[in-house]
């Protein structure tokens, strides 16, 4: 594969604060170092990139279009009056017709963006060569229409897995009758075309490479896992120790991802030190505490030590993009706590916000489930995990904060961060491998 002309496949692309599409805005200078020249089929969800080719494309399911017009006016407004003034009477208009949708596919929002952007794809591809195609995601769209535009055009692929499509921990049926649901027989038999039909894919964790190799071994050297790693921070913040120790947590919490734990063991080194509960602050960025963590906060009389920030968005003032400012309030911050979740999947997942936490050289508080892979991280970043998710075990983790933010020894490791850089060296080299491409029939 000697051309390196490659089409971008990636619903999430150039969405401000998305994880799914800093993992590749980041790729982009070092990909194009190495002589590759991109272009690329995104959603509406993000902003339109100003020196790359970039084709923006709607979904052609109603569910789809509510979705990406909800984020098409979010970003042109914001999220006052004038966003519900318009996306209010879409969502009625279309809400019959997203019923019927459902009761015909069974499936996911993002599904009818796949087909929308494999026609987007065949019509390039009639007017410019490409060389590779990449599917990048995220959502499971990005995959689908990966291997529909190497159906149609018989165009190498190539995929980059964030999340797991299949969960190991969830492949046995749910519904009634032993059967899959639509959406999870989908993601089932996308997996089984991701590791026969493409001729490289890689995931992000070791754990999710090999469940995915165990259940479809055709896969065999085709597949790799490399850590993602993020660019260095774009402002660099000097860290002040102050009059109160303040952790912030930056990223979505949900019911899988709650911080409900983390309050109980917060009450229960708070009942220990009432001192300190006139200096410490939890600082929340990027949404809402979740429903449980709620009830505990209001029963626990905890919402005089939360401070929730809710999500940074593009400043237009400033115009500092949300991403800058969260890497701004990641580096003032005496430590960041980390919520992996509490689900199954979580063996084979690793939240991607860590790597911008390991930049950003400030202690973590990790509670981590199932993942050795992830611990290890946390620990050779100087940061702390619970031995338990007991309340007494976080509490005693919040004392080694406490002690050594008393003390102002409240650092990170010395261990380099991990840049986005290796990661491109990584998958270049298995792309380009001789060895590879051979078996690959690159």
């Amino acid at each position: 594969m000697n051309d390196k002309r490659w089409l971008l496949i990636a619903p999430a692309f150039n969405c401000d604060g998305q994880a799914a599409s800093q993992t590749l805005t980041d790729k982009f200078p070092y990909l194009e170092a190495a002589g590759i020249e991109l272009c690329v089929i995104g959603g509406m969800s993000g902003r339109r990139h100003a020196r790359i080719p970039h084709e923006q494309i709607w979904s052609w399911s109603p569910s789809g279009l509510r979705y990406e017009y909800r984020y098409v006016i979010r970003n042109r407004h914001g999220r006052g009056f004038r966003y519900k003034l318009q996306t209010i009477p879409i969502s009625i208009l279309l809400s019959p017709f997203i019923l019927v949708e459902r009761i015909i596919t069974g499936l996911s929002s993002h599904w009818s963006w796949a087909p929308a952007a494999a026609f987007k794809a065949w019509r390039l591809s009639r007017k410019k060569s490409f060389d590779v195609i990449y599917s990048s995601g995220g959502p499971i769209s990005a995959h689908l229409a990966g291997w529909l535009i190497y159906q149609c055009t018989g165009i190498p692929w190539i995929a980059e897995i964030h999340d797991p499509i299949v969960a190991t921990a969830r492949t046995q049926p749910t519904s009634p009758g032993g059967r899959w649901s639509r959406q999870k027989y989908l993601e089932h038999l996308l997996e089984k075309l991701v590791c026969r039909d493409a001729r490289i894919a890689w995931w992000f964790t070791k754990a999710a490479l090999d469940a995915a190799r165990s259940r479809h071994p055709q896969l065999g050297e085709r597949g790799f896992y490399v850590l993602p790693g993020v660019m260095p921070p774009e402002v660099l913040e000097q860290h002040v120790y102050g009059e109160g120790l303040n952790i912030g947590h930056f990223g979505k919490i949900s019911g899988t991802r709650s911080l409900y734990e983390f309050l109980l063991g917060l009450n229960v080194w708070l009942e220990r030190n009432p001192e300190a509960r006139k200096v410490i602050q939890l600082h929340i960025y990027g949404g809402g505490i979740d429903d449980r963590a709620k009830q505990a906060a209001d029963q626990l009389c905890l919402w005089s030590v939360i401070v929730c920030h809710g999500r940074l968005e593009r400043d237009p003032v400033t115009r500092e993009s949300g991403r800058t400012q969260v890497t701004r309030k990641m580096q003032q911050c005496d430590a960041l706590l980390l919520l992996h979740g509490n689900d199954p999947g979580c063996a084979e997942y690793i939240p991607s916000k860590i790597y911008e936490y390991f930049w950003a050289r400030r202690p973590i508080l990790a509670l981590t489930h199932m993942n050795p892979q992830l611990d290890e991280l946390v620990e050779r970043f100087g940061g702390i995990t619970p031995k338990d998710k007991t309340p007494q075990g976080i509490s005693d983790s919040l004392d080694v904060i406490w002690n050594k933010w008393k003390s102002k020894t409240l650092e990170p490791s010395d261990a380099p961060p991990i840049g986005v850089d290796v990661a491109v060296s990584t998958i270049l080299q298995h792309i380009f491998s001789p060895d590879v491409a051979h078996r690959a029939n690159l």
